[in-house]
């Protein structure tokens, strides 16, 4: 063989060496297709309608491993709830809704969160007729788990269920009116063993999950339920409301780093009170002005005589105490600052408080709520807007080219054409189409070498 051709097969190979480097040695890249829809369920036996993703409820299943970077086309309004930019978070104070028959895609990396989370529908109280699917993190090899591996992992997404629709308890819930006792409590999307005749009718599909004796399985439980217990929410100008701090927070129309963005002043209030406000509550759009970097204590008071439950979207928090009675300064002083462990739901029993502590390293507009949905629903939430106010803010990600405008931005959302999904696959991995190119590459080269 020539000097030539030796030559060019080094220069190929340091091609084809560097071409490995960048496809193999960088984080898995995987797309999902998660199209929601209406369909017709009887999940108790009675014909209702549900809300289905990928023509399935609950919907499909998306399952990655830490590092991975995920591309999921979402077909007309899901929340992906895990801890992102917050451009990609889900809900109205970051993102605007998707309309019908429209997408969004989210482009994020997991990034240490191994374990089991869900996905759902985070506009009104969609959630109450589907739209979940469970998300799974798996660890990477090199990152070891407290136990060996299962035989096998068991998905159970288990949560109260009526059979009104979302539309329905949203009206109730607007005219004031209690949500009422649940009909009936599904897994996996169907309804009860029929273990009494007379209260569970006939014909009601019901799971079952089938194992092999002597076998180690891993469980998933994922609570997708609306509530623990219905409760007194508060009135306000002769509407049923809930509050935090007496603030009932009122729904974004405009997302609130694209209000930043944008110099559009009004969109919110920076003035969320510290403590409870003394007057009466009130509604409004007030949201915590977090400092970038530094450490913030939230205490849970809960004076209710049902659970409550909170959430932080963005980020993992420190629960460093909990007790029964009433928050003190002097409460201080039972903390837990050694080995609290690392959550972002919390629980919060009946006349008890609960205190996180949160590290505030992820700049956005994070959601902080009630995971009762009838609660959150009726305002009892807010948002933590985290701006590094050093190097022009280059820490926090850039909006997205496909992001959505809506609100008094409205006029710069130029919409394409209605999504087709003939063209779209339900799950696509890019890396080995990547990988056969070059082993076509590689058989071009021997060839041309004999």
């Amino acid at each position: 063989m020539g000097m030539f051709w030796r030559s060019v097969l080094l220069l190929l190979g340091l091609n084809i060496a560097l071409l490995f480097v960048n496809c193999f040695g960088a984080d898995p890249f995987v797309q999902y297709l998660l199209k929601v829809s209406y369909i017709t369920a009887s999940p108790l036996g009675t014909p209702q309608q549900v809300i289905a993703v990928n023509e399935k409820f609950p919907g499909s299943v998306i399952n990655v491993t830490t590092n991975y970077n995920l591309e999921i086309n979402v077909v007309n309004g899901s929340g992906i709830q895990m801890r992102k930019n917050s451009w990609q978070d889900g809900v109205l104070g970051t993102n605007c809704p998707i309309p019908p028959k429209y997408n969004w895609t989210y482009r994020f990396q997991v990034k240490d969160q191994i374990g089991s989370f869900f996905y759902f529908p985070s506009l009104n109280l969609q959630r109450a007729s589907g739209g979940f699917g469970p998300f799974i993190v798996n660890n990477r090899d090199i990152i070891p788990i407290p136990f060996a591996a299962p035989d096998g992992d068991i998905v159970i997404m288990i949560g109260d269920w009526y059979t009104r629709n979302h539309s329905a308890l949203q009206a109730d819930l607007d005219a004031g009116k209690d949500l009422g006792m649940p009909d009936g409590v599904l897994i996996n999307g169907k309804g009860p063993f029929q273990y009494n005749s007379t209260l569970v009718p006939s014909g009601i599909d019901y799971e079952i999950i089938h194992v092999d004796p002597g076998k180690t399985y891993r469980v998933r439980v994922h609570n997708v339920g609306l509530l623990t217990r219905n409760g007194p929410p508060v009135t306000i100008n002769g509407k049923l409301r809930a509050t935090l701090n007496g603030i009932s927070f009122v729904n974004l129309t405009t997302p609130i780093r694209l209000a930043d963005q944008h110099n559009q002043e009004g969109v919110y209030k920076l003035d969320f009170p510290n403590t409870p406000l003394i007057e009466s509550p009130k509604m409004d759009r007030s949201v915590i002005n977090a400092t970038y970097k530094g450490f913030i204590e939230i205490v849970f008071q809960n004076n209710d005589t049902v659970m409550q439950s909170y959430h932080l979207d963005g980020y993992s928090f420190f629960v460093v105490g909990m007790n029964y009675g009433n928050w003190t300064e002097d409460s201080r002083g039972t903390y837990n600052k050694w080995d609290a462990i690392s959550r972002s739901t919390v629980q919060v029993y009946p006349g008890a408080w609960t205190a996180v502590y949160v590290s505030l390293d992820n700049p956005g507009a994070w959601n902080l709520r009630a995971e009762n949905l009838d609660r959150w629903y009726l305002g009892q939430e807010t948002y933590l807007r985290i701006v590094n106010p050093q190097e022009n803010n280059s820490t926090e990600m850039v909006a997205p080219e496909n992001v959505r405008y809506c609100g008094v931005l409205a006029y710069l959302q130029h919409d394409a054409e209605p999504y087709d999904d003939k063209a779209a696959a339900s799950i696509v991995i890019g890396r080995p189409q990547i990988f056969f190119s070059l082993l076509g590459l590689l058989s071009f080269l021997m060839l041309i070498t004999r």
